[in-house]
Order: structure tokens, then C-alpha cells, then sequence
């Protein structure tokens, strides 16, 4: 038997890296398997733990540099006090070359699994990451992209300590400062609170408002001590917030936002379709309020959003304006737009008030479709719950707009796609391999992938968001 068939986990090896592939890791080459290896940047030579072997391929996670890349830089982590956290797969690398390396990924997944050649793929910062390269070019190795979360979950271990999960694992990790997030969400101190009984918390930071979620797990009491503790830290910050609990695992149907459909704004229970998860508003309108800014040919355009507190919206602090931007640049000269995944009406909203044409939105979740007919109360717009996989035709529309959850829209959604009369498809993604899979159905139906661009909204960690339009 050769040596690498006897290779077990937790073995130490020697590799040198060769390149980029996706989720933040790099691809090296060991004793005749393929090795992916986290913790690493194309280029180096570093000393690695086998996590996981298989017969052609195995897993290994960095322990030793040996000969460091010129992007190598201190692990962030450290200086946040959350050593080993997952998510943050280039907490080691220099933002500019970390926007590198992820347009290298996409391009070899667009490739591979999408047969897409040539893109010139590039993965822009930004503005607050670029506005903070451009001021000072050392902050692109230190501070740049390091907060930038509007919203965070923490977990929280047996004995009541918030923290980070440990990467591949379920380990609470305590931390001294809330990684990534937004200055308002690390001031709150949540992550030095003991909350008892309680499984994770969700923290949003919206334009003057913000809300925390409770959660407990099924069965289990909420814990006053918890919630007096955290309820006395949001009243010492400014603007409003909600608190609210939530019971048991929320059931998401056929979109993003999912879980119940809050229908009172005090603090009585309501339960969603499924049952299996409920949700109590226990101070303030369990509301928040995002704004939007935008500058369109048609000179600004300035809107305000309300959705439920643990409802879906973009993540980085300026991706809504980002993605509704080159949304509404990508749908010029539509007669009539259909928003798929539509959520609390964002990018259908955006593009109705920007060209002035009629928009139709659809969503699974009956809660994001309310807040979107809120929403869009001044436009020619109707918002209707649908679950996009299982329309048999769609809604009429020479422009179609798609955001669908990481998974991707899938094989029913491509196929719908393709039987509407649409001349235009704008994809918005936030996974290079799932768009990929999607891109090589749309083309080989008929579409050609007119562009891609790349947005670096998910900072030092392996995710981008793509912005890319399908024409024919």
C-alpha cells in the first residue's frame, strides 16, 4: 500500500500551494491526492494537519508557515480576541490581494462548472472598503474591511457565554470584539453578557433603529436574567430598538426572511405555517428601517425601506446600495420588470422609482411581501407570495431580476426563465459555483452572458456578490 493510501487525519504534511479555488481554500498536491488546505495563500510552502482524507482528495488546515506570500498579513482574528473562528477565510491576507484571489475562484468555477470563458472577471471593493484603501493604503492590511456587518449571529455555549463558532465545528468560541460587524453592534457588548438558556442571539443595525433576537431552544424558557441584561444595554444607545424571542428553529419557505408572519406589533405570540417556531415581540414595533441612496440618470433617488427585524436585507453596510445601483444600470430601457426573490422590494423598488415603469415582485415569504407592498405604495408595483421553483409560467416582463438564496435559482427556475418571453435577465448571486451551474443552463438555452461583474460586499471572507446580465 502506498504512503498516501495509509494518510489518516491529523497527519502533518508539507505543500506548496498552487492557486486559489472556492471557499477560501487553496488547492495544493500530495502524494497523488489533491489536497485543499484553509489558512494558506497561493504561493506558499506551509506545514498542514490532515482534517479529513479520501482516497483521491483530503482536507488540511495551515498550522506553519514556511515560506510566507508577500500578502501574508497578522491573522486579524487575533487582535479581535476570536482565534480560530470560522467564516473569516482571509482573515491572513491583504484586502486588495484577498479581492484577488476570490476573482481567481470565481473564474475557475464560472469555467469549470459553467463552461464561461474570458469574463476578465474582477471583484471590486466596496466604497467604505475603498474610501479607507484610498485615505491610507496601510489600512488595506489592517483595518480596512473589518466592520462592515450590519448583521451578526452569535452564538452561545452551554453556560450562557455569546461567542463565534470554531471553524468546522459547533465550539463557541468567547470573543473580546463582534468580528466585522458595524461600531453600534460591537458597542452593545452583548459578547460580555452571560445569557443563560438562550441558543444564539441576532443583532441588526438599520438607519437610526436596530433589533436584537433572542433565541431558545425548543422546549426551553426564556431566561429573564437574559433579557433584562440585554434590554438594559439597548437602552443606553441612541436611535430605536426592538427586542424580540424566538422559539424553537423558524421554518423558511420558499424564500429569504422566511419564519412567521408577524402580525401585532406588541408582544403577543404568533406562530408561523409550520408551527415549529414562534416568535414574541417584546419591546419596541419589531420593525426596522433601512434607507437607500442612489444616484440615477435621473438625478438622486433616496427611499426608505421598513422590514420585520429578522427579515432578509443585504448584509455590508453599502451592498443595498451596490446591488440596487447596478440593477437599476442593468435594466435601462425596460418596458416592464418581474423581480424574482423579491424580498422587502429593494432592487424592484429601486428600478420602478429609477426608470419609471411597472415592476412585479415575487417571494415565498408572506411576512418580506408585505413590507414590500409597504414599500412600494407610490409606485406601478404588485408583490405576490409565490414559491419561484414551482411557477408554471411567469409573470410577463421583458426584464427579469433574480436574487436567489446562496443554492441558487436551480434547474425549474432556468427552465421558467427560459420558456418567458423575457430579452433580459439581470442575476444577482452571491455564490460563484451555484451561478455557475445556472449560467450554463441559461446559455445552453439560448442566453448569452452578456457581462459579470464582481462586488467584494462579503470582505475577508471566501463570498462575493455577481451582478451579471443574460440577454438574447
Amino acid at each position: 500500500m502506498s504512503r498516501a493510501a495509509e494518510a489518516v487525519a491529523g497527519d502533518a504534511v508539507e505543500l506548496t500551494v498552487d492557486k486559489q479555488v472556492g471557499e477560501g481554500y487553496g488547492l495544493a498536491r500530495h502524494e497523488g491526492r489533491v489536497v485543499f488546505v484553509s489558512g494558506a495563500v497561493p504561493g506558499e510552502r506551509v506545514r498542514a494537519e490532515l482534517t479529513q482524507v479520501k482516497k483521491h482528495l483530503a482536507y488540511a488546515r495551515t498550522t506553519d508557515v514556511l515560506q510566507p506570500s508577500p500578502h501574508r498579513v497578522a491573522d486579524r482574528r487575533l487582535s479581535w480576541g476570536a482565534a480560530g473562528i470560522g467564516g473569516i477565510e482571509f482573515a491572513h491576507v491583504d484586502l486588495p490581494h484577498s479581492r484577488e484571489l476570490k476573482a481567481e475562484a470565481a473564474a475557475e468555477q464560472l469555467s469549470r462548472l459553467g463552461g464561461i470563458e474570458g469574463t476578465g472577471l474582477r471583484i471590486a471593493a466596496a466604497p467604505s472598503e475603498h474610501a479607507a484603501e484610498a485615505a491610507d493604503p496601510g489600512a488595506a492590511a489592517t483595518t480596512a474591511g473589518t466592520a462592515w456587518r450590519t448583521r451578526v449571529q452569535l452564538a452561545v455555549d452551554a453556560d450562557g457565554t455569546p461567542g463565534m463558532r470554531a471553524a468546522g465545528s459547533h465550539t463557541v468560541i468567547p470573543v473580546d470584539t463582534v468580528p466585522l460587524a458595524v461600531p453600534v453592534l460591537d458597542d452593545l457588548g452583548l459578547h460580555t453578557l452571560r445569557l443563560p438558556r438562550l441558543e444564539r442571539i441576532e443583532l441588526t443595525a438599520s438607519h437610526a433603529s436596530g433589533a436584537v433576537v433572542l433565541h431558545t431552544r425548543p422546549g426551553t424558557e426564556l431566561d429573564p436574567r437574559a433579557v433584562e441584561s440585554v434590554a438594559a444595554r439597548l437602552g443606553e444607545q441612541d436611535g430605536q430598538w426592538s427586542l424580540l424571542h424566538r422559539s424553537g428553529q423558524p421554518v423558511r419557505r420558499g424564500g429569504r426572511g422566511g419564519g412567521p408572519a408577524m402580525r401585532n406589533r406588541g408582544g403577543a405570540a404568533v406562530r408561523n405555517r409550520g408551527g415549529s417556531s414562534r416568535l414574541e415581540v417584546l419591546a419596541g414595533t419589531g420593525e426596522v428601517t433601512e434607507r437607500l441612496h442612489l444616484d440615477t440618470p435621473g438625478g438622486p433617488l433616496g427611499r426608505d425601506f421598513r422590514l420585520r427585524a429578522d427579515g432578509f436585507w443585504q448584509v455590508h453596510v453599502d451592498a443595498a446600495a451596490v446591488l440596487a445601483g447596478a440593477v437599476v444600470e442593468a435594466a435601462a430601457g425596460a418596458s416592464r420588470v418581474l423581480d424574482l426573490y423579491c424580498g422587502a422590494g429593494l432592487l424592484a423598488c429601486a428600478v420602478g422609482a429609477a426608470h419609471e415603469v411597472p415592476v412585479t415582485g415575487l417571494e415565498g415569504a408572506p411576512e418580506a411581501i408585505a413590507a414590500a407592498r409597504a414599500n412600494s405604495a407610490d409606485l406601478d408595483a404588485d408583490f405576490a407570495v409565490a414559491r419561484i421553483d414551482r411557477l408554471s409560467e411567469l409573470p410577463a416582463a421583458d426584464v427579469i431580476v433574480l436574487d436567489p438564496p446562496r443554492a441558487g435559482a436551480g434547474r425549474a427556475v432556468t427552465d421558467a426563465l427560459t420558456a418567458s418571453g423575457a430579452e433580459r435577465i439581470v442575476y444577482v448571486s452571491c455564490d460563484a459555483g451555484t451561478f455557475a451551474r445556472d449560467a450554463r443552463a441559461l446559455t445552453d438555452s439560448g442566453f448569452t452572458l452578456a457581462s459579470c461583474r464582481g462586488f467584494d460586499l462579503f470582505p475577508l471572507t471566501a463570498h462575493a456578490e455577481f451582478v451579471s446580465v443574460f440577454t438574447r
